[in-house]
């Protein structure tokens, strides 16, 4: 998203270890904590919105007949590694 120019002064209400962390990156990076709160929030605006109800759907199906699964079995299967098949 291309910046317009125009700045927002805007406040807000940080827990102070996520206000600390936040200045320390800042400072490792260089940047202003003004720029590193910006690239945050334009990265999380672009992540697409995850879809709670079909994820869920997702593992209902998973977890249902025919492939309801021991937890073994699936640990199982999961262990297996694709390219030695």
């Amino acid at each position: 998203m291309k910046s317009s120019g125009k700045k927002l002064k805007v406040g807000t209400v940080l827990d102070e270890q996520i206000y600390q962390q936040l200045k320390e990156r800042a400072v490792k990076e260089g940047r202003t904590i003004s720029a590193v709160v910006s690239a945050a929030l334009l990265a999380y605006y672009t992540t697409p919105v995850i879809d709670f109800k079909a994820r869920r759907e997702a593992v209902r199906r998973f977890c249902s007949t025919p492939f309801k699964l021991t937890r073994e079995e699936l640990e199982e299967i999961m262990e297996l590694d694709f390219y030695d098949q």
